[in-house]
C-alpha cells in the first residue's frame, strides 16, 4: 500500500491542513500523528532533535510499500529575492553546521517559483547579507533522514515565507502563522495531488499474495510485532532477488515455547536471505 506523508513543525502550521484534508489524530502515536485514509501528518517540532525518532517510529509502525514526504512549514526569506506569503518548492538544501547540500529531484509541473533554503540551527537576526534564499530549522535534517528510507524523488519541500529574516521585528502569533498556510491551501493541495500521481507509476514490491503469505506465517507462528516488521523487510528484499518465485512453504510445527518460536523464525528469515 502508498501513502503521503506531510511533515510540519508547528502546531500552527498543521492546523489548517489538518481541517483541510479532514484528518484525525492516530492515538496509537506518543507524538502528532494525523491521518485520513493514505494521506497522513506528523508533528516533527521545531529544530533537528525529534526528527529521526518520530519519522523512523513512523515508518515501522507502518511500513507503507511506497511513501512520499512532504515537508511543509514557513521560513524566513531575504526580502531581496523573496515575498513574504508567497509558498516557494525548494530544490537544493544547506546544512549550515554540516556544511552539506542536499537536492531535492522534482519530476512533477507545478506552479511554485523554485529557490534554495539553508537549514540553520538557531533563529535568525538580520540574515539579509548572510542567505539568498530561504532559512528554515528543519528541512537538512528531514531529506538526511529520509533519503536514508526512500528515493529522493519522493521527497518535497514547500516553504512560506513568514519574515524578512530578522526575528527582531517579528511577532509570530499562531494566528500568523496559520493564516500563512490557509492562505496556501489550494495551491497545496493541488500540489500534493498531482505529487500523488507519481506514486501510481511506481509499483509496490509485495504483491497482494505475497501480503497473505506474511500474514499466514505470523498468525500460524505467533510472530512479534517487531518480528513481523522484520519478515516483510526479508519478503521485500527476497521479492526483488526473485519476481517471479514463490514464498518457500514453509512445513514446521507450531512453536510450543517462546525459544521454539524464535528460533523458526530464525529460519524462515535464513530461507528468505538464501
Amino acid at each position: 500500500f502508498s501513502m503521503q506523508c506531510i511533515l510540519t513543525a508547528l502546531k500552527a502550521e498543521s492546523q489548517p491542513l489538518i481541517d483541510q484534508f479532514n484528518l484525525n489524530r492516530d492515538t496509537s502515536f506518543q507524538f502528532p500523528v494525523f491521518k485520513n485514509n493514505d494521506l497522513y501528518l506528523v508533528g516533527i517540532g521545531v529544530g533537528k532533535k525529534n526528527i529521526k525518532n518520530r519519522i523512523e517510529t513512523f515508518l515501522n509502525q507502518n511500513n507503507p510499500d511506497l511513501i512520499q514526504f512532504i515537508n511543509i512549514g514557513i521560513a524566513g526569506g531575504n526580502p531581496k529575492s523573496t515575498k513574504i506569503g508567497y509558498c516557494y518548492l525548494i530544490h537544493k538544501i544547506e546544512d549550515e553546521s554540516f556544511k552539506q547540500s542536499y537536492y531535492p529531484d522534482i519530476l512533477i509541473k507545478h506552479n511554485f517559483e523554485e529557490i534554495s533554503l539553508v537549514t540553520v540551527e538557531s533563529v535568525i537576526f538580520d540574515g539579509e547579507g548572510v542567505y539568498k534564499g530561504l532559512v528554515d530549522m528543519e528541512a537538512s535534517e528531514i531529506f538526511k533522514i529520509c533519503s536514508s528510507h526512500i528515493p529522493v524523488h519522493r521527497m518535497a519541500f514547500l516553504k512560506i515565507v513568514s519574515d524578512p529574516m530578522d526575528l527582531d521585528v517579528v511577532e509570530f502569533t499562531f494566528h500568523k502563522v496559520s493564516g500563512l498556510v490557509s492562505s496556501k491551501l489550494k495551491e497545496i493541495e493541488n500540489f500534493i495531488t498531482e505529487f500523488k500521481k507519481l506514486l501510481s507509476t511506481e509499483k509496490p514490491i509485495l504483491n497482494k499474495s505475497d501480503f497473505e503469505w506474511i500474514h499466514s506465517i505470523s498468525n500460524h507462528y505467533s510472530i512479534t510485532e517487531t518480528q513481523q516488521q522484520q519478515l516483510i523487510h526479508r519478503s521485500k528484499g527476497f521479492r526483488l532477488r526473485n519476481q517471479i518465485v514463490p514464498f518457500p512453504e514453509i512445513n514446521q510445527d507450531k512453536p510450543k515455547s517462546k525459544t521454539d518460536r524464535n528460533q523458526i523464525f530464525k529460519n524462515i528469515c535464513a530461507e528468505l536471505s538464501a
